[in-house]
């Protein structure tokens, strides 16, 4: 399907010799001109639909496993393609536009007839239907929805368009917030800056909060997705979902006014280099925790009677989900917060240290039943990570801080490094990621190889050397594989991360860890 778009879009996007400006129906044809990006929405919905609610798809694929091969569907779709490029055989490209409405009929017969093909060669519309439906109407919305998302960004574009709509009412809030504290703080409106002392600041389009908007609102609907059959679906979109963003537009707001007075009585550099890059992070992770723990906590946002009662603490830390997510997300806010306090981040690494700590505390109930045992395979492949990292670390990677650390910093250094994060990376990568898209352990082979790969890339993207982390992702992620246990990974993870820092401190660089 991505080759077929890439194929429609390279012949009919890139011309200079064709304006949708320029026909008779121009919004006909700039809505035609968008059906393949729209074809890939809806696409990537339901795969992200099927990897994480895999009970939704099952009654459907058995059904149609029956009739696998569907040799008419395919014809459908391959004439539909060619109904697409037909016209391209008589209409030169340099009348295209003053025969539009003529060939435009055969466009949209060939869009719908390639798409109801290929939705019919994957399954009969019998599987289709049960599928789709089999949660009331909430997925049919949803890929509605991901249809219609040019057409809503576009609708909504008066946010953050020309006229700043978003970015104009931010700007009044932060400063009523700063006016409170501080009434010799100057403002030009037009400009949309404050200044306080000698530190100004633009609160541009970015700063309007729209990206935060954007991140809960994903974040949201993939944690529907993942509690579909427990949800109530209508308090959760027409109460928390609200809540949520209002939540984050306010952040934005008080983070706007924070930024501000850090650099005009703090430090300018502590605002710009630190605060102003993760202060947006930190306040989406907290506020991303505060979400989990009320959709599954809550009586009001729970189907079942098991909801948990306001209150009951230990049954949220003996929930074994919660055990594998919450800790890394205290692990990744702790990488926002050194940033906002020390103008060499890695002098917080005890900060660091102590929230992870936290984190694993919280949900000792839940990680004290998991299989933690392993064997001398796993310590042969930590061992050979080891190897793998030392090997490709640059000649000279130098200390991770400006001066010799002290004791104290180094036992930090090491506790989280050997014994925290080797069990906070593998609960979230191999124990929930690998895990939930390679699914039950009799599943296809693809689930488990997309699994490895996903899981291997994301572990990755949070290390520096990204092929390194790579290679040291799938090695962890085969060793989770062959067991569906945790303890093999990380107690391999723990030799590694041993072995690096025992080099590390004989060579007094730091910067290997």
């Amino acid at each position: 399907m991505l080759a077929e778009v890439y194929a429609i879009r390279s012949v009919f996007q890139y011309r200079e010799v064709f304006s949708c400006a320029e026909t008779a129906a121009p919004g006909l044809c700039f809505w035609m001109t968008s059906l393949p990006v729209r074809a890939v929405y809806v696409s990537l919905a339901l795969v992200f639909a099927a990897a994480l609610k895999p009970s939704l798809w099952r009654a459907a694929l058995s059904g149609a496993a029956a009739s696998a091969v569907r040799p008419q569907a395919a014809l459908l779709h391959f004439a539909g393609l060619a109904l697409l490029f037909a016209p391209l055989w008589r209409v030169p490209f340099a009348e295209l536009e003053a025969q539009f409405l003529l060939v435009a009929p055969v466009f949209l017969l060939g869009a719908f007839c390639t798409a109801l093909g290929a939705l019919l060669w994957l399954m009969p519309l019998r599987a289709w239907r049960q599928g789709l439906f089999a949660s009331g109407l909430f997925l049919p919305a949803t890929l509605a929805a991901f249809f219609a998302l040019p057409d809503i960004v576009d609708a909504t574009g008066f946010l953050w368009g020309d006229n700043h709509l978003l970015t104009r009412l931010t700007f009044t809030a932060v400063g009523h917030v700063l006016s409170v504290f501080h009434a010799d703080v100057r403002s030009l409106p037009e400009d949309r800056i404050f200044a306080l002392n000698d530190f100004a600041v633009r609160v541009g389009d970015p700063c309007s909060g729209i990206e935060g908007l954007a991140l809960i609102t994903l974040f949201m609907s993939g944690y529907a997705l993942l509690s579909i059959g427990s949800l109530r679906l209508k308090p959760y979109w027409l109460l928390l979902f609200p809540a949520a963003l209002l939540l984050s537009w306010l952040f934005n707001v008080l983070r706007i006014s924070v930024l501000v007075w850090l650099g005009a009585f703090v430090s300018p550099e502590l605002a710009v280099e630190g605060f102003h890059s993760y202060a947006g992070w930190l306040v989406f992770s907290l506020l991303a925790i505060a979400i989990l723990i009320a959709a599954h906590n809550m009586a009001l946002f729970q189907k079942t009677a098991a909801a948990k009662a306001p209150g009951a603490a230990s049954s949220l830390a003996a929930d074994p989900l919660f055990a594998r997510i919450v800790p890394f997300i205290l692990f990744m806010i702790s990488g926002t917060l050194t940033p906002l306090f020390w103008e060499v981040p890695s002098d917080g690494y005890p900060l660091r240290a102590a929230l992870m700590l936290l984190g694993l505390t919280l949900f000792w109930p839940a990680l004290k039943v998991f299989n933690w045992r392993a064997g001398p395979l796993d310590w042969l492949a930590g061992a050979a990570v080891a190897v793998l990292w030392l090997w490709t670390a640059p000649e000279s990677g130098g200390s991770s801080t400006a001066a010799a650390p002290d004791l104290f910093w180094i036992a930090c250094r090491l506790l989280g490094t050997v014994l925290l994060v080797p069990v906070i990376e593998e609960l979230f990568f191999r124990a929930y990621v690998l895990e939930r898209i390679a699914d039950a352990p009799g599943a296809p082979a693809w689930r488990r190889l997309a699994g490895l790969a996903v899981s291997s890339l994301l572990f990755a993207a949070l290390h520096d050397r990204w092929l390194a982390g790579a290679g040291a992702g799938i090695i962890f992620g085969l060793l989770y594989l062959r067991t569906r246990r945790p303890g093999g990974a990380v107690q391999a993870h723990m030799l590694a991360n041993a072995l690096i820092a025992t080099a590390a401190i004989a060579a007094m660089d730091f910067g290997l860890l």
